[in-house]
């Protein structure tokens, strides 16, 4: 035809019968293609015979076949549940190949002998042929067998899950055909082959060419998927598949895939989701053992390209079980007693899918209305009381078994508007039994039915003995804290026949399916605070179920599921005209951390609504703060132990300010260390309240001991007259002691606040985080009065400088240094805080960047701060360094070699030991305080010096330049009371310790 077309095209002219030419030629095409895309689909069970047949003038040409099984309802009457449903035979194609291709009719028998053995032993198979019929004409030329004919079945059932019901037959899909691509469909039918094509959703096995699939978006009644076939084009960025004719078990290869714009492939609900191009739905056979197909759309935005919604769409599909069910219920030919009890038997042990969960309430309703027609032929009103009861049991259990978590996944397949409308007709439909029951009991009675998820409760009461009714009346259901009241006015106004008649249910995981969900057009609307359903679900009903006006309210009590990070409670009902919650007709009569007691003057199913106050941020964020954490904590703690070992080695650095430090940086190293390994560890509850403890007590105790820097600093300025001595005592007990009284109450008082659902740390949501917050905020307070103090003392001795001293002077230094350092601690440690419950409350990215920061660097800033930048420690490093043989000669300055020694021999003094440069306070030599105070440095004056003579070492070979200046530091020339000619010697012994000093220096440095 092609050839006859090229032809006629070269040889008229005439452009009239050209156009004629071409619509004739591009018809021919059309129609080639069409007469391809008539498939049949012929099944036979095993031990059956396989016939098919064509037209006369027409031969068949197969496509695929399978012996095995791929679906569950295909050949199976009895509904069997434990056979194979990946089954497949690889000889199954040349069997059939062999014994029907190009042949007018066939007949083949269908068991294991054909078939060359058993692909799957202990399960009925079936034989599955794909085929068409052709004119006789087109195979009259001979082509080789291709090459997975002789070796084995090709991969085509792996395109598509063959675990479905063929479908019902569809109106034809005329799609739009391009010239270079073939739209190609397939009909399926579950007896003998049919010569009227249906549409169907599999895919054509082409040989030796890559195949690009691509998904239509059909209207919802048409169920049909189509697969374009056309030769690859240089640069599209479609997917591209080769099929591998060995290999059945993987899906195709995807090549040169633009994942951007592609939805990855996935397998979910047993179904796999393979690569798919945003904006396009997909639509595949539900998973086997259902009917239906399952449809999922790629969404695409400016960031991502992802499945949406996050979960395939599955409400078509329907177990085979259960439409069963439906069809005996409707035909009404079996017991009802006898289907509910199959249906609390099916939905225990089997999967269910979204379908499913739709056709089980309904079949719940259903059944009332049933029921409540087939108990009139009854004449026995306790045989009528007894069928009921039994039905009513089984409808619990059902009800029950759609609410375990193991269901869960169902409920997930339906929309969120489905989910509620399914949960509606859950509980009508239980109401509806239960006052079915209610108006067939015709005495005073209690029917109570327990099971795992729901407990029920019908009440029959004489008007005469009616009181308060409360359910539960007892603690017969472990799964529920909750209870409800009844008045007696409410009761009696609505008696009919001398009787109450009325039903209580308590659900047990409801409320994970009856979440609130945001009003978007809610302009008060905060993504940071969303409301959540904070209690199980109760219900109580009168005079069958109507929404009847109280003129006394009714009153519950509801426990709360969550206590941490939540206000504002909201006592609801169920709406069921709108499957809402709402507010009408309820408010809160009191409410504290754990339970909330409503009042409503109306019945129906109550809860409670509360604001959940959570800080959103992005997953990137979250990465981000991890990681500004742990590698700041990491840093942090480094720093705290280089500045204990600097404390620990060299002794000369001791004082009761360095103590302190000391003692402040042992209280954050172990703090960090917890935090680091214990503030995630919320799976052990008992471990994580320790660890919560832990922290509180050691972030108290570093507050307390950088509240005595501050108080030593004012010490020191303040009370430098009075004799040397150590407060650490107090201090070692009131550090340590103090936090250690905090805790221990917080923990009396209130043992659950230490730890949290997502942190070891203290709970924020019941104000316990302030047995934290209220001490800090004392000890800042103070920290700022002393300090302030200590300023205004500094500056008084700076106003006075004209008549100060060079080491006086020095001494102010050094003390301006020291405040530097204090002030900047109170400031770090407060605004850490400060910031850390700024992000509580205001939730802000920024704010959690900053408290990360700071709360993980918090050793570092110390150790520079304390340390780095202390002129004394960094000269006890330059001296421990030159001291270590690891350095040139040159550099190590351990002794000193001067002949200023001589000049001071007048003194009259031998060979002193290094220790007499020391010198106490009254005036007598000593050696030096292992543990001293620096109140002698900072004295206005000096060292109190007394009559006797100042001991200095006459050879000054054995004497530290350093320990020389300390001496003369500590004299006040001016206050010495010798005579002139000890005056000059001192005078002349200071002018060589300045010169011995520069020496040195230069030397040295």
């Amino acid at each position: 035809m092609k050839g006859y077309c090229a032809m006629a095209w070269r040889g008229v002219a005439w452009p009239g019968l050209i156009f004629l030419l071409y619509t004739f030629c591009f018809s021919g095409t059309m129609a080639k293609s069409f007469e391809l895309g008539r498939y049949e689909t012929a099944y036979a069970c095993e031990g059956k015979t396989l016939k098919i047949e064509c037209k006369d003038g027409e031969l068949i040409k197969l496509i695929r076949a399978n012996y095995g099984r791929f679906s569950i309802t295909i050949c199976n009457d009895h509904g069997n549940t434990d056979w194979s449903v990946n089954c497949m035979s690889p000889k199954s194609l040349r069997v059939l190949h062999n014994r029907c291709q190009y042949q007018r009719n066939c007949i083949v028998r269908v068991n294991n002998e054909v078939f060359e053995g058993d692909p799957c032993p202990g399960t009925k198979k079936y034989i599955e042929a794909h085929y068409s019929c052709v004119a006789a004409t087109t195979t009259t030329t001979n082509r080789p067998s291709p090459p997975w004919l002789i070796t084995s079945q090709p991969p085509v059932w792996s395109t598509v899950k063959p675990t479905a019901r063929p479908p019902p037959p569809l109106p034809k899909v005329s799609p739009t055909v391009s010239p270079k691509s073939t739209a190609i469909t397939s009909s399926t039918q579950t007896t003998t082959a049919s010569h009227s094509p249906q549409p169907l959703p599999v895919e054509p096995v082409l040989d030796d060419i890559n195949v690009k699939s691509k998904t239509s978006a059909l209207p919802d009644e048409i169920t049909t998927i189509l697969v374009t076939a056309s030769t690859p084009k240089k640069g599209d960025n479609m997917p591209s598949f080769d099929y591998n004719p060995i290999s059945s078990n993987y899906p195709p290869q995807v090549k040169d895939v633009d994942s951007f714009n592609y939805c990855s492939p996935v397998t979910i609900r047993s179904i796999y989701w393979n690569w798919t191009r945003a904006g396009e739905l997909i639509i595949q056979p539900c998973p086997g053992g259902t009917t239906g197909f399952a449809r999922w759309r790629c969404a695409s935005s400016e960031s991502d390209t992802a499945w949406s919604p996050q979960t395939p769409d599955l409400s078509e599909c329907r177990s085979v079980w259960l439409t069963s069910l439906e069809q005996r219920l409707l035909m009404g030919r079996d017991p009802l007693t006898s289907i509910i009890s199959d249906l609390a038997q099916v939905t225990s042990s089997k999967t269910l899918y979204g379908g499913d969960m739709m056709i089980t309430t309904k079949i719940i309703q259903n059944m009332a209305h049933k029921m409540s027609m087939d108990i009139q032929t009854f004449p026995d009103p306790r045989q009528r009381e007894a069928i009921v009861t039994e039905m009513l049991n089984d409808v619990v259990r059902t009800g029950s078994n759609l609410l375990d978590s193991s269901q869960h996944p169902s409920w997930r397949d339906l929309s969120h508007k489905e989910q509620m409308r399914v949960a509606t007709s859950l509980l009508i439909g239980l109401e509806e039994n239960a006052f079915l029951l209610a108006d067939t009991v015709i005495r005073e009675k209690t029917v109570d039915q327990i099971v795992k998820n729901i407990m029920l409760s019908v009440r029959v009461l004489e008007t005469r003995n009616v009181h308060i009714e409360r359910f539960p009346s007892d603690n017969k259901w472990s799964s529920s804290n909750d209870s409800i009241e009844l008045p007696r006015g409410a009761l009696l106004e609505n008696s009919e026949g001398g009787f109450v008649r009325l039903v209580f249910v308590a659900f047990d995981r409801l409320e994970e399916i009856l979440q609130w969900q945001p009003d978007s057009f809610d302009d008060n609307f905060n993504k940071n605070v969303s409301r959540m359903l904070n209690s199980k679900v109760i219900s109580a009903s009168l005079g069958k179920g109507r929404h009847i006006q109280l003129y006394e309210p009714v009153r519950l009590t509801l426990k709360h599921l969550k206590v941490e990070n939540v206000s504002n409670p909201s006592c609801v009902f169920w709406d069921y005209t709108t499957s809402t919650w709402s507010e009408e007709g309820c408010h809160v009569y009191y409410t504290n951390e754990t339970h909330t007691i409503c009042e409503c003057d109306h019945l129906t199913n109550f809860a409670i609504l509360m604001d959940v106050h959570s800080t959103y941020l992005p997953a990137g964020h979250q990465i981000a703060l991890q990681i500004i954490t742990y590698v700041g904590c990491i840093i942090s703690v480094v720093c705290l132990v280089l500045a204990i070992i600097t404390f620990q080695l060299f002794r000369g650095l001791k004082s009761d300010r360095t103590t302190i430090h000391c003692n402040l940086c042992v209280c954050l190293l172990i703090a960090e260390l917890l935090f680091l390994v214990g503030i995630d560890q919320t799976d052990n509850r008992l471990g994580c309240g320790f660890i919560a403890a832990f922290l509180h007590y050691f972030f108290l105790c570093a507050f307390v001991w950088m509240f005595f820097e501050g108080f030593q600093l004012y010490v020191m300025l303040i009370e430098v007259f009075e004799s040397e001595k150590s407060r650490l005592r107090w201090y070692y007990f009131i550090a340590y002691g103090l936090p250690l009284l905090i805790v221990s109450i917080s923990g009396a008082v209130f043992p659950t606040g230490y730890g949290t659902s997502r942190y070891c740390w203290l709970r924020a949501d019941n104000y316990f985080i302030y047995s934290f917050v209220g001490p800090v905020i004392v000890v800042i307070i103070l920290n700022l009065v002393f300090l302030s103090m200590a300023i205004v003392m500094m500056c008084r001795h700076s106003n006075a400088s004209v008549s100060m001293k060079n080491k006086e002077h020095s001494r102010l230094a050094s003390v301006r240094s020291w405040l530097r350092g204090a002030i900047i601690l109170v400031f770090l440690l407060g605004l850490t805080w400060t910031f850390g419950f700024l992000y509580l409350d205001r939730e802000s990215v920024a704010m959690a960047y900053i408290f990360s920061v700071l709360n993980s660097l918090q050793g570092f800033f110390i150790f520079i701060f304390h340390y780095v930048q202390n002129e004394k420690v960094r000269k006890e490093y330059r001296k421990f360094i030159r001291r270590h043989s690891w350095l040139p000669k040159c550099l190590r300055c351990s002794k000193m070699n001067t002949g200023a020694g001589s000049s001071s021999g007048s003194t009259g003094l031998g060979k002193e030991r290094r220790a007499s440069l020391y010198i106490g306070s009254n005036g007598n030599p000593s050696a030096p305080n292992s543990h001293s105070t620096d109140n002698s440095v900072l004295s206005p004056h000096g060292t109190s010096v007394g009559t006797n003579s100042i001991v200095i070492s006459n050879n000054l070979n054995n004497a530290r330049p350093t320990a020389l200046i300390q001496v003369l530091a500590r004299t006040d020339l001016n206050n010495v009371s010798t005579t002139t000619t000890n005056h000059n010697r001192l005078h002349n012994v200071a002018q060589q310790g300045i010169a011995i000093e520069k020496c040195f220096t230069q030397l040295c440095s």
